[in-house]
Parts: C-alpha cells; sequence; structure tokens
C-alpha cells in the first residue's frame, strides 16, 4: 500500500482553497479566522496553507500552536541555565514568537481560550512591519514573518475582545465532507504505519500558477474601488481594516487569473468568496456569456475576468490538476475527506451579544487582595512558579518525556522529577465584588426604572463583580408564591439581562424575594473560601409584600393574610442591615397608595433612598 493511502486530497473547486491561495499570495490577508470549523479542518487548513507558503516564499515554515497557557516566557522568551562551560551560566532561549527572519504559521485552535498574553501578542504582532522586544537586558526589533490561522465558534465571539478580532483581515468557515466509503477509510488508517495527518505535495502547474501570480500587478481601476466602497462603507463603527482586506482580496484574485485590470466583477467575486453582502442596491453588470449567470461555486473562477491577449494558466487548470493525483497506483487511494466552504456571515461581531469583559485585554485590579489565591476556576496550566497549586498530572506528563535519559543516569527505577516538569493551573480571576438586585416586577409599570438602575449595572460591569439578580413576582416564576435567584459570573451572562426584563406576575412574595438575599450575602461575606469582601445590595420595591415568608416557604397560604407579608419583609430588611461589608440602595418608584412603606423597608435595610421618576406619557392625536 502506499504512503498516501491516509493523505488528504486537496480540492481547488471550492471557495474555501481559492481564499488559502489567496492569502498565501498577499501578505496583507495572512490572518485567516476560521469560524465553526472542526479540529480537523484547522489542521488541514494549516497544512494546505503551509505548502502554498513554501512554494510562494522559496522558504520552509515552522507551525507554532498557540493554546490556553501560553506565558509571556513562552511566547517572547526567557533566561536559561546554559548546559555549556562558558563564563556566563545563563544564556537567552528564544519564545514561540522569538525575533528572528524564519516564516512562522501561528494556529491558534479555538480564540476564546486563548490565555491572556497570547491574545496581547497577537494584537500586537498581527499586521505589525516591525516589532520590539524589551525583556530580561534583550533589546531587540525585527520584522515579524508570520501567518496567522485561527478557529472561532460564531456564537462565542461575543467572548473575544474586538481589538483582537478587528486583526483578522481574511474571515472564512471551512467544513469537511466525510467520504461515503466507509470501510475504504477504516482500511486506510489502518494501513497508515505513521499516523501523522498528510496531505498530498502541490503539482507543477499550481506551482507554477502560485509564482506566476506573485509577479504579476493588475491595475485597480477607479470602477473596483467605488465598488468596494459600496460593501463596506455603512458602518455604525467606521473601520478601514475591512474596506482593505476586501481590496487585498480582490487584487489578489484578479493576480490568481492573471488580468490586465481589476473591475468590479472580481470586486463582486471576493466579495461572494467570503460571504459579504452589498449594502445598497446595484445594477447587474452586463452578461456576455451564459455561464456567468452561474454561481461562482460551479462557474469557472475565470469566468467573469476579462480575456487577455496573452492568455496564462487559469485557475480552472488548479483545480483539475489538484482533484486528480498521478500515482503509479491509484487504486489504492481511499475517498478522503474534501474541505468546502460553508458560508456565513463575515463579520457576526456587529450582531452578536458582548460577553467580553470591560477591559478584556489586562487583568482586573484587586482592591482588597495583594495576590491571586487558587480558587477561581481553571482555565489551564502554566509554569510553576511556587509549589502552590501543582497540576500534578501535567507535571508526571512532562517528567515522563525525560524518564529514559534519567534514569539511565540514575538507574534506581523510580520517576524522577526536575523542577523544570513543576506546572501549576492557570485560574481565571475571582471576583472580590457583588451586586446583589432584588427587582420587584409588580411595581415597576409606568416608571423610568431602568435610568436608575444603570449606574449599579455600570459599576457591576466595570468592577467585574459577581451578579444575583432576585426576581420578586416574575410572571414566568416556577411558582408565584416564592421569588426566585440567578446567580452569575458576570452581568454580561444573558441570563440576567432576560431575568431583568421579565414581565410582571400577580404575586409579590417581597419577604422571600429579601430572604433570598439575605442567604447569598451571608453565603459571600462569611463562607471560610469567598472572596467576596464587598457587596451592593440594590432593591427596587414600593413595599407592598401580599405574600408572607412562611406562606413562601410552605407554599400554602392560611388567611387572613393582612400586613404580615410586608411586616416579614421589614424583619428580614433589619438583619441585612446587620450584615457587615453590604451598602444597600432602594429605587423608590413613588406609589401613590402606601407611600410610607419603601421608606419604613429603606430605613429596616440602611439604605440610601433613590427616587424613580414617572414614566411620561403622550396623547395620540
Amino acid at each position: 500500500m502506499s504512503n498516501l493511502v491516509n493523505s488528504f486530497q486537496l480540492n481547488f473547486d471550492d471557495l474555501f482553497t481559492q481564499c488559502l491561495a489567496c492569502a498565501a499570495i498577499t501578505p496583507g490577508l495572512q490572518n485567516v479566522l476560521l469560524f465553526d470549523t472542526s479540529p480537523e479542518t484547522l489542521r488541514i487548513s494549516g497544512l494546505v496553507i503551509a505548502q502554498m507558503l513554501e512554494v510562494v516564499t522559496a522558504n520552509p515554515v515552522t507551525k507554532v500552536t498557540l493554546s490556553t497557557f501560553e506565558t509571556e516566557e513562552d511566547l517572547w522568551g526567557s533566561l536559561g541555565i546554559s548546559n555549556e562551560s562558558q563564563e556566563s551560566s545563563f544564556n537567552w532561549k528564544p519564545g514561540l514568537l522569538a525575533n528572528d527572519s524564519q516564516l512562522r504559521l501561528v494556529i491558534i485552535p479555538d480564540l476564546t481560550k486563548l490565555s491572556l498574553a497570547a491574545v496581547r501578542a497577537c494584537v500586537v504582532m498581527m499586521g505589525a512591519s516591525v516589532a520590539h522586544l524589551e525583556r530580561h537586558g534583550q533589546q531587540t526589533c525585527w520584522r515579524p514573518n508570520i501567518y496567522w490561522l485561527a478557529g472561532c465558534a460564531s456564537s462565542e465571539v461575543g467572548m473575544v475582545s474586538p481589538h483582537l478580532l478587528d486583526r483578522f483581515a481574511l474571515r472564512l468557515s471551512g467544513m469537511i465532507i466525510k467520504p461515503q466509503d466507509r470501510i475504504s477509510e477504516i482500511l486506510s488508517l489502518i494501513d497508515n504505519e505513521t499516523g501523522v495527518l498528510q496531505i498530498q505535495p502541490l503539482p507543477n502547474e499550481i506551482k507554477q500558477t502560485l509564482q506566476k501570480a506573485l509577479q504579476h500587478r493588475p491595475e485597480i481601476t477607479t470602477q473596483a474601488t467605488a465598488r468596494i466602497l459600496n460593501y463596506t462603507s455603512n458602518l455604525e463603527v467606521y473601520s478601514p481594516r475591512r474596506e482593505i482586506a476586501l481590496a487585498r482580496l480582490s487584487v489578489a484574485y484578479a493576480r490568481l487569473q492573471g488580468v490586465a485590470k481589476m473591475s468590479e466583477e472580481h470586486v463582486d467575486a471576493a466579495a461572494r468568496m467570503i460571504n459579504l453582502q452589498p449594502i445598497t442596491k446595484r445594477q447587474k453588470p452586463k452578461i456576455t456569456s451564459v455561464s456567468s449567470l452561474e454561481p461562482l461555486e460551479t462557474q469557472n473562477i475565470n469566468s467573469s475576468a476579462p480575456q487577455t491577449s496573452n492568455p496564462k494558466l487559469q485557475i480552472n487548470t488548479l483545480k483539475e490538476t489538484l482533484a486528480v493525483y498521478e500515482s503509479d497506483e491509484p487504486e489504492t487511494l481511499s475517498p478522503t475527506p474534501i474541505i468546502t466552504q460553508n458560508l456565513i456571515d463575515p463579520y457576526p461581531e456587529d450582531n452578536a451579544p458582548v460577553e467580553r469583559e470591560v477591559a478584556s485585554l489586562r487583568l482586573p485590579s484587586r482592591h482588597f487582595q495583594n495576590k491571586s489565591i487558587a480558587r477561581g476556576v481553571i482555565i489551564g496550566v502554566e509554569k510553576a512558579t511556587n509549589l502552590q497549586d501543582i497540576a500534578i498530572v501535567r507535571t508526571l506528563l512532562e517528567a515522563a518525556k525525560f524518564q529514559p535519559i534519567r534514569q539511565a543516569a540514575w538507574t534506581n527505577g523510580k520517576l524522577i522529577l526536575s523542577p523544570t516538569d513543576l506546572y501549576s493551573y492557570r485560574r481565571a480571576p475571582v471576583a472580590e465584588q457583588m451586586l446583589t438586585l432584588v427587582l420587584d416586577h409588580t411595581c415597576l409599570q409606568d416608571y423610568k426604572w431602568q435610568d436608575e438602575l444603570l449606574p449599579y449595572l455600570s459599576w457591576a460591569y466595570v468592577e467585574r463583580a459577581s451578579v444575583c439578580l432576585v426576581q420578586v413576582g416574575a410572571a414566568n416564576a416556577r411558582n408565584e408564591l416564592q421569588a426566585e435567584k440567578i446567580i452569575a459570573q458576570s452581568i454580561l451572562v444573558p441570563s440576567i439581562n432576560a431575568g431583568i426584563e421579565a414581565e410582571a406576575g400577580i404575586a409579590t412574595p417581597l419577604a422571600h424575594g429579601l430572604d433570598l438575599a439575605l442567604q447569598t450575602l451571608r453565603h459571600a461575606l462569611q463562607h471560610g473560601r469567598s472572596m467576596i469582601k464587598q457587596a451592593m445590595l440594590v432593591v427596587i420595591t414600593d413595599g407592598r409584600g401580599n405574600i408572607p415568608l412562611e406562606a413562601s416557604r410552605t407554599n400554602r397560604i392560611i388567611p387572613p393574610v393582612g400586613r404580615k407579608g410586608v411586616e416579614d419583609a421589614l424583619q428580614v430588611a433589619e438583619r441585612i442591615r446587620g450584615l457587615d461589608g453590604v451598602k444597600a440602595i432602594l429605587l423608590n418608584p413613588q406609589s401613590r397608595q402606601y407611600p410610607e412603606i419603601p421608606l419604613e423597608l429603606a430605613k429596616a435595610l440602611g439604605a440610601k433612598v433613590v427616587l424613580i421618576p414617572e414614566q411620561e406619557t403622550w396623547e395620540l392625536e
């Protein structure tokens, strides 16, 4: 059997591979982002573009993968102990993004899980013409020679910093079509001895076409420039990067075709390649052939291009030659997956909900703790600087790689650990402040309560505080006699927004809502392992609770109720007042019925009273 049994066959008949070819011949398109792609597609895409880059640059490509645990030392370099006998016992060890001219292809499997140090490095390095390094006595500058290939789910794009997303010039979405012959696929996997993912080498015709495209410089017409603005100019937040990216993709498309001028048709074709829709309606260009009526996926890639007197090797030749591999034993090749373009909006962040923090490129400032305690959620591992919070499994795996060498030197038969093997957990920052919001939905009609609540939500956003929302009298409550509690790590969690905008119900279990807030504040402030040092309690209510606390706990109302619900709420409020580290605010809607009740509740809470203005009404003439 041939070594190509488990290799992946390149397919240039789809938009996806065409876009990768444009990125290979255009340095301005060297930052590629794949939406909703699988790890297998990302690996194959990396191998495809690496082959193209080797043809274009005539240099070998070094592939680098960034995940969740890279630190500043891993990326830029660090001082290490020298293995040779020299006067200086320390030498400089370059990092993954070292300062040299070597061509690198950086692959990022998941953009949302990238470490903070790696995110900063990407923002600095992507598209930069020069990079500077001043670290541990090193002062160097160099020209980055890096291509970037990253993956991200379109539903999670709101978690990524807009500064990082803006650096990706080419936005694609890829998928793999699996072969139908499952038996042949399994046999090819069994016969593969190395297990290394491979693709077939580029034929000579493909190499010649890419090299010719490098020597060709088409003229950009005025009409083509105007058509570019028709796709990207109507934006709420103007960004010239999108216009520049579309222009570069159009030029690269024209270079592959070998035409003399880049026309409007090339811009339209480039926009269709990334599924970019026009902003305004335009008249259709004149059609000179029936084949140009076909979509871009089915027609030849050069069908809309003007013909020149000196025809060159066309892209359809690339498609035909890439689809068939010249082999002495073609019958041994099993069906292989094909990468295709699954088109989506190239800029989903324009409509995606914001789920990132206010300053996503830096760690939150700490008001109460001098250092982070190992209590946050584990998001990765990193090199250990002390013996606290050691990642046992990662440390053992690191030590296992060097056991044959160490056992030969020590011959004691036991696992030998070195300080360089130690890894510790990387943990997400733990919130030090908390916003507890008790929202009475039954008293919000005809009042401008959103404007008064906004400053406290903004405080929670800026301080990265955790949030506890207590819903009182919501229409979607599972039990109308009880309040409900929603706890989230950030104000950006969608369930918090949905809870605030819930409709009003018919019952008002205010006492039970305040009791839930009391229990939450006690656990957050007095629990032994809690990191919460300060809590803000915001209560929006008119104080008219009509469900006693006992009725909420037993799910049974025993008449007569009378004023029992209001009295229970006042008693719970007095217990909240006794908690240390709680700042209470009551937003008073100024109800015309029983206006003294919210003032009594504020006094029991020890809260500051903020008046909510009445909503202005307009009469329709």
